[in-house]
């Protein structure tokens, strides 16, 4: 019997693997892999793209990794391959919540249609895209501002708070209460996989397949997330050793993208904030989703801590940074962003559901 034999007697029944396959792990690893020699691939090949030259920086609010002048034919391409990527993945995604409704609760080893149907799109399309950038180079930043791009990973970082807080709490493993109900942490555990594929997809669109560290660091995240995406329905999706390292990979490219940026365009010394505000996240939210020791996480908090005071203590036994970025609490500003984002997601889902109920109820009589 097959990966993927299955009953297809009944409705939402579909496709459900038998076998004790551990084809979900292979393929985890596999995809974890050939991860890595993707982005070595855009970085050997990122030589051939000097032909293409950029205008030289013009501050924070400018992206770097674009043409001097937009071609309509270029950003044709490009955004006709986005829709393309973005509209069949969300397709994928949609079969998948019709016909694999068991497979959200017991999540299977094996492999489903869905599985293969999401990697076959999505190994694809990032094909396409490093030959796009090797013909055209422009990605959809040509057209759309970097906030945006910028934006959507803040609001997936910020829908998993609300996702997780059933599990390991909002902070220092405590459940926060109203609006974070079990109906609106359902209602984006259900949902959330067209979130994460738009933030991602349109992400990975958005910037050429070059070779900078700001942007390998990135395209490997994004080779990681796709992995996690494609692997939905099986118990590797839903690992906490694996979903909590995919949730703080960002602190790493965060850091690379604000060292090089110093050192090439000139931008403020920002690493430490970055880095402190993940390991923030890490210490006293993230941690809370395995079941560590008390000693053990006093540990880890005092590391934490004791990084703290390095950043701040004057050379030589610290890295000197100014004291002035420890009163503007620097290492508060990304958590308490994500915190008051989830709170409003929360919030705005929870009103959602509120003013549903009437009509679920009409719904549900309709059908008894």
């Amino acid at each position: 019997m097959s990966d993927t034999e299955s009953d297809s007697t009944e409705e939402g029944k579909v496709d459900v693997p038998k076998t004790k396959s551990r084809a979900a792990y292979i393929v985890w690893v596999v995809g974890v892999l050939l991860s890595v020699g993707f982005t070595l691939l855009i970085w050997y090949l990122g030589p051939l793209l000097d032909r293409f030259v950029p205008l030289p920086d013009q501050g924070s609010d400018w992206y770097f990794w674009q043409l001097p002048e937009r071609g309509f034919f270029t950003m044709l391409i490009v955004w006709t391959l986005y829709l393309a990527h973005q509209f069949s993945l969300w397709a994928t995604i949609h079969w998948g919540r019709q016909n694999l409704k068991t497979l959200r609760i017991t999540p299977t080893s094996g492999l489903t249609r869905y599985n293969y149907g999401a990697i076959g799109l999505n190994v694809v399309f990032v094909i396409l895209h490093l030959v796009q950038t090797h013909i055209w180079y422009d990605g959809l930043a040509q057209d759309v501002p970097i906030w945006t791009s910028q934006g959507s990973v803040i609001v997936m970082l910020a829908v998993l708070l609300v996702m997780e807080n059933p599990v390991r709490g909002f902070f220092l493993g405590k459940r926060a209460g109203k609006p974070f109900t079990a109906r609106v942490s359902g209602f984006f555990r259900r949902n959330h996989s067209y979130i994460f594929s738009w933030a991602l997809v349109y992400t990975f669109w958005f910037h050429p397949a070059t070779y900078d560290p700001q942007l390998l660091t990135g395209f490997l995240y994004m080779m990681l997330l796709f992995v996690q995406i494609s692997l939905a329905y099986t118990k590797v999706h839903l690992d906490r050793r694996w979903t909590v390292f995919l949730e703080a990979a960002v602190a790493p490219h965060a850091v690379v993208v604000a060292i090089f940026n110093t050192q090439f365009f000139g931008s403020a010394n920002l690493w430490p904030m970055f880095l402190s505000g993940f390991l923030f996240l890490f210490v006293f939210t993230y941690m809370y989703a395995f079941r560590l020791r008390v000693d053990l996480r006093i540990g880890v908090t005092s590391l934490y801590l004791a990084f703290l005071a390095w950043l701040y203590l004057p050379g030589p036994i610290g890295y000197a940074r100014d004291l002035e970025y420890l009163f503007r609490l620097e290492f508060l500003w990304i958590p308490l962003a994500l915190y008051a984002l989830a709170c409003l997601f929360a919030g705005l889902a929870y009103l959602y559901l509120r003013l549903r109920e009437p009509v679920d109820q009409q719904v549900y009589a309709s059908t008894v």
